[in-house]
C-alpha cells in the first residue's frame, strides 16, 4: 500500500473538494475523451491536417487536467493548514481567558511562533472562532 500514497492522498483531496471543483474535473475528462475520439478518427483517415490540430488539441486537454488537479491541490494544502491553525488556536483558547483578538492573537503567537509567518491567516481563523463563540 506504500506504493499508492500518492494516489491515496489525491482520491482524499478529491472527497474533501467542493462540488463545483469536482465537476470543474469532470469537464476536461470529457473534453479529453472528445479529443482523443477526433485524433482516433483522424488517424483512421490518414488526413494529417485533422491529426496536428487533434493532437494539439488533446495535449491542451491533458495541461487542462493537470492544472485543475493542482488547483484542488492547492486549496487541499490552504484548508489543512486552517484546520492545523484552528487546533492550535482553539487549544490556547481554552487555556486563557484574554478574549480579545489581539490578545488572544499575541497569545498563540507565544505558545505558537512557527505560526508568525501565517499571522494574517491566524487573525481570520480567530475572529471566526470567536464569532462562533457568541
Amino acid at each position: 500500500m506504500v506504493r499508492f500514497r500518492r494516489l491515496r492522498r489525491w482520491l482524499g483531496e478529491l472527497a474533501e473538494s467542493t462540488t463545483t471543483e469536482r465537476i470543474l474535473l469532470i469537464l476536461p475528462f470529457f473534453i479529453l475523451s472528445l479529443d482523443l475520439y477526433l485524433l482516433l478518427h483522424a488517424f483512421s483517415i490518414g488526413d494529417t491536417s485533422i491529426i496536428i490540430p487533434a493532437f494539439i488539441l488533446s495535449i491542451l486537454s491533458v495541461a487542462e487536467i493537470i492544472v485543475t488537479l493542482d488547483e484542488i491541490h492547492e486549496r487541499a494544502m490552504e484548508m489543512l493548514k486552517q484546520r492545523r491553525i484552528k487546533a492550535k488556536v482553539r487549544k490556547v483558547m481554552n487555556k486563557t481567558d484574554k478574549v480579545t483578538v489581539r490578545g488572544l492573537l499575541n497569545q498563540v503567537l507565544e505558545e505558537h511562533p512557527e505560526l508568525r509567518s501565517h499571522e494574517k491567516s491566524l487573525y481570520h481563523v480567530i475572529c471566526q472562532l470567536l464569532s462562533e463563540e457568541e
